[in-house]
C-alpha cells in the first residue's frame, strides 16, 4: 500500500447536516447519507432533533463535532456522559444569568470553600432535616418569627440581654433548677387564683413593711 493510499484511508471528511433522532442513538442526515453518530467528547452541547450540526466522517464512524444552530427558542443544554469537572486554574469562575440560576443534584449537592457568601434581598430554605455543626454563630437581624411544634435546647450557658420580654403560656410553665435567683430594681408581682409557697427547710419573708391580707 502506497503512502498516498494510507493517507486517504485515514483522512476525515467534515459535513454539515440535520439531526433527525436523539433517542437511543443520534441519527443525522448529511449530504452523503443518513448515519448513526456519536457525540464527540469536545461537543458539550447536547444535540436535539432538528439541530444543524457539523460532523466528522472517518473510518471509526461519524462524530458530531459541534451544534451549529438550534431550534429557535429552545434552551441550550450542556451534557456529558459520566463525571464533568469545570476548573479555573489561577482564576475565578462565575456563573451568571439575567433571570435565574438552578443547581440541581439528584442525590447530593456539596459546597466547599474557605468562605461562603450568600447575598440576596429575599430568600427561603425548605429542608426536611437539617444538621448544623459549627463553632460560632453571629447573626444581626431586625425581626425573627419562629413557628414550631417542639423546641428542645441543651446548653452549657445561656445569657440574654433584652429591654422587654413578653411571654404568653396557655397551659403549663415549669422551671426546675438547682437554684433560682429573681431580682428586680423596682417591683416583682406574683398574681394567681391560687398561690402556694412551700419550703422543705426554711421559708423567709424580709422587708421594711409586710402586708398580708
Amino acid at each position: 500500500m502506497t503512502a498516498v493510499k494510507k493517507l486517504a484511508r485515514w483522512e476525515t471528511d467534515l459535513e454539515a447536516g440535520r439531526v433527525e433522532q436523539v433517542s437511543g442513538a443520534i441519527v443525522v442526515r448529511l449530504a452523503s447519507g443518513r448515519y448513526k453518530a456519536r457525540r464527540a467528547k469536545s461537543c458539550l452541547v447536547a444535540p436535539e432533533a432538528g439541530d444543524k450540526v457539523l460532523c466528522a466522517i472517518d473510518p471509526d464512524g461519524v462524530y458530531v463535532l459541534a451544534v451549529l444552530e438550534g431550534r429557535e427558542g429552545a434552551p441550550t443544554k450542556l451534557a456529558a456522559d459520566g463525571d464533568l469537572e469545570i476548573q479555573a486554574r489561577g482564576g475565578r469562575l462565575a456563573v451568571c444569568a439575567s433571570e435565574r440560576v438552578d443547581i440541581v443534584g439528584a442525590r447530593e449537592v456539596a459546597m466547599t470553600g474557605a468562605e461562603v457568601h450568600v447575598r440576596a434581598p429575599k430568600g427561603s430554605i425548605a429542608i426536611q432535616e437539617l444538621g448544623f455543626f459549627g463553632r460560632l454563630v453571629q447573626a444581626e437581624v431586625a425581626k425573627v418569627a419562629l413557628v414550631a411544634q417542639e423546641v428542645d435546647s441543651r446548653l452549657t450557658r445561656l445569657t440574654q440581654r433584652v429591654k422587654r420580654v413578653f411571654r404568653f403560656v396557655e397551659e403549663l410553665d415549669q422551671t426546675r433548677a438547682g437554684s433560682v435567683d429573681l431580682r428586680a430594681e423596682s417591683m416583682i408581682g406574683i398574681r394567681g387564683e391560687n398561690a402556694v409557697i412551700s419550703a422543705r427547710v426554711l421559708a423567709k419573708i424580709d422587708g421594711e413593711q409586710i402586708h398580708i391580707g
